[in-house]
């Protein structure tokens, strides 16, 4: 009904659909039309207009004077009072408007603050790293936030500029292929390939992980290559404008510009530099194709962890092309990893090094299994008697005291006293005088002892604990790297394919070369103690047994993070704030790498899931990981937020739903994607599977919850919302 009688308003009945707008009929018999821009002063209501006014819909208009009497032209939008009128009476500059993208052009986009107020956002407003296509980047119907920078009252004009990129505030963010190119078997051992000669090149070496880029150039300097080091593809392409090396070994990973453009750019700028790509299994897997077509123009692709002997097979077959496989009739670089094999070499090789340093009898490396609660020899060094009747003893014994329980066990001398302690140890090495004992902090379900014996009274020292300690960690290292490639290879056929086992893959695979890079400098400094024992050698003893227990805790951390939630049965309850804080646990070395702060709103009442409570914690996690690369997507240098809230809606007296509500500042979701982001193999990200969400809503659905798009303004982020039903 019209606001007021003092205007003529005019009752019409909308009888047919014209292309130009509504087919309207009078109450005196009389037709007119309603031109679609007439409609109304909302731009959604315009939009839809065939469905808002269908056939036989009644109204009120005003008539509009034309200049053809015969035309008679009326307008619904008079009816109700200009917005203008109203909205601009009082405005605040600073204000943040939501808008809806009503229209986009190359130059701008047309965005509705207000029913019937819309404004311009042209291209010039967007941040200059982020500006691309704007038909790309604002689709129509998109949330996006805005502020009003400037208003032509004549001309009925709004020019629109980008709120802050950053936080808005806590209520609006809630409202490869197998043909690739891999070291090859010849090259088997970390020692034997430092000493191979190799002709001397040029490297330079593009990673954005610095303890990865420490390792590798560290390890190509030893092999007397000339090596200099960038951290992004940006600083790659001012030093090659400089300088053309030989090689470049370019990380696939690198944010803003990838390595795949950058190599693309090398392959037709500078034809006479070699590019070698080096990623994981599973980003390979993902792009694929992009390095298919590089491979073919001339790019080699090495798979990380990067390990010494990957390094040299590559410079080998660069060399003369000798001793390498064929595939499909191609020459190509295969694959060997350090295996099990190789790891065995290495600790056989420390124990004669602590067995030489030592003068002891023995030495050996015992793994307590603590399913079967037995003692096992992993690996012995001694020429002396054993008697391997009593190894079965052997749980009764300081063996297991020292592998369990991590004590230090230090004898000079086995008297009389300490003999009934030792009984089965010493029936298991009868000539047994003297022991050390120390615990190998490896963090594998077995756990370790290394004990160096002898049939002589012996002082064993600080100095020589601190070797033998230095031992020990090196032989828990060599275990550990063999322990994160075995676990490795099981997340890649893991159910979770998607963002979750992708990630942890390439985050462990960071990790295990400057693991291995630090082990090596602790093999060699123990090596070199033992030709020249000095007092400074025990401080870089020190030194680098620290960081290699920081690197160890820090990516067994994550792996078992991982395999304790993969390995909970499905039925086992769990708090979910308890789930969500395992998954900000697992996730934060990868968040503080990708400057992405994670925040947890823990809720006052405890929620417990009794039912598939595993499959909820892989959701969690898939959901969280995906918002963090979707930051570092657009966000590369100032990083980004993400923020975890949980409710209980729908509460009855034994039953409700707790929903999870995970948002970021990410690039946003174009409205229209909503619910095609869900669908196997599409994904907004570049380098994305498009499994991962897929994965993620079967999973929810599994379980009788669902997942979904909450919210989302492009260029300010998304909310995803989890919904699952709990028995209170």
């Amino acid at each position: 009904m019209p606001a007021s009688k003092d205007r003529n308003f005019i009752h019409v009945r909308v009888i047919k659909h014209l292309p130009q707008g509504l087919s309207v009929e009078l109450d005196n018999g009389d037709h007119g039309i309603i031109r679609v821009r007439e409609i109304s002063w909302n731009s959604e209501d315009i939009s839809n207009w065939r469905n808002n006014y269908p056939i036989g819909w009644e109204g009120y208009a005003l008539s509009i004077p034309t200049k053809k009497e015969e035309a008679r032209e009326l307008s619904l939008r008079l009816v109700s009072s200009d917005p203008w009128d109203d909205f601009f009476d009082e405005y605040d500059k600073t204000e943040v408007f939501e808008g809806i993208v009503t229209s986009v052009f190359e130059y701008g986009a047309f965005i509705e603050i207000e029913p019937g107020i819309t404004g311009l956002l042209r291209k010039s407003q967007i941040p200059p790293k982020l500006q691309s296509s704007m038909l790309d980047l604002f689709w129509h119907s998109d949330k996006v936030f805005v502020k009003i920078q400037d208003v032509n009252y004549e001309q009925r004009q709004i020019e629109l500029s980008m709120a802050p990129l950053g936080n808005i505030s806590d209520k609006n963010l809630l409202g490869a292929s197998d043909q690739s190119y891999v070291p090859h078997e010849a090259v088997d051992d970390i020692d034997s390939a430092l000493n191979i000669p190799i002709p001397r090149r040029h490297i330079l070496v593009v990673e954005d992980e610095i303890s990865q880029s420490d390792a590798v150039c560290g390890w190509l300097r030893e092999m007397d290559q000339s090596v200099d080091v960038v951290h992004s593809a940006e600083e790659a392409l001012e030093f090659l404008a400089k300088m053309q090396p030989d090689i470049a070994l370019v990380d696939v990973g690198l944010p803003a510009m990838s390595g795949t453009e950058l190599t693309r750019h090398i392959l037709q700028n500078y034809p006479q530099v070699k590019v070698v790509n080096a990623t994981d299994w599973a980003r390979a897997s993902d792009v694929s194709d992009t390095l298919e077509e590089l491979q073919a123009q001339g790019s080699k692709l090495l798979y990380k962890p990067l390990l010494p002997e990957d390094l040299v097979a590559y410079l080998l077959y660069e060399q003369d092309h000798k001793g390498f496989s064929k595939q499909h009739g191609d020459e190509k670089l295969v694959v060997s990893k350090v295996s099990s094999k190789n790891s065995r070499k290495n600790i056989h090789s420390l124990l004669v090094m602590c067995k030489k340093r030592l003068g002891v009898e023995h030495v050996f490396l015992f793994a307590l299994d603590p399913t079967h609660r037995r003692i096992h020899i992993v690996e012995h060094i001694g020429d002396g008697v054993t008697n391997k009747n009593a190894v079965a003893q052997l749980i009764y014994s300081p063996v297991r005291d020292v592998a369990e329980d991590r004590n230090v066990i230090i004898v000079h001398e086995i008297g009389e006293r300490e003999y009934k302690r030792f009984q089965y140890l010493a029936e298991f090495i009868p000539t047994m005088v003297s022991c050390i004992g120390i615990p190998v902090p490896a963090q594998t379900a077995q756990k370790y002892a290394l004990f160096a014996m002898d049939h002589r009274e012996k002082q064993f020292g600080e100095e020589i604990q601190l070797y033998a300690e230095g031992i020990a960690l090196a032989i828990g290292a060599a275990l550990d790297q063999n322990e994160l490639r075995e676990r490795s290879a099981v997340m890649q056929r893991s159910a979770l394919i998607g963002n979750l086992a992708s990630g942890m893959i390439h985050e462990i695979n960071n990790l295990v070369a400057p693991l291995q890079y630090e082990s090596d400098n602790l093999r060699k400094i123990l090596a070199r103690i033992e030709k020249e024992p000095q007092d400074s050698m025990h401080t870089k003893i020190k030194n680098e047994v620290s960081n290699i227990e920081q690197d160890v805790r820090q990516i067994i951390s994550t792996v078992n993070t991982f395999g304790k939630i993969a390995k909970k049965p499905k039925t086992e309850a769990l708090r979910v704030d308890e789930i969500i804080n395992d998954t900000l646990l697992l996730l934060r070395e990868i968040s503080k790498r990708s400057r992405v702060k994670m925040l947890f709103n823990e809720p006052e009442k405890m929620v417990i899931i009794r039912n598939q409570a595993v499959i909820l914690e892989q959701i969690v996690l898939n959901v969280t990981l995906n918002a963090i690369q979707q930051i570092v997507e657009c966000r590369s240098e100032e990083g980004g937020r993400i923020q975890i809230d949980m409710e209980l809606i729908n509460e009855t007296q034994n039953n409700a739903i707790c929903r999870i509500l995970v948002a970021d500042n990410g690039p946003g979701i174009h409205a229209s994607l909503w619910e095609k982001i869900f669908e196997m193999g599409y994904s907004t990200r570049q380098d994305g599977s498009g499994i991962g969400l897929f994965v993620s809503r079967n999973l929810m659905e599994e379980i009788g919850g669902r997942i979904y798009v909450a919210d989302s303004h492009i260029l300010h982020g998304s909310v995803f919302g989890l919904e699952v039903p709990i028995e209170l």
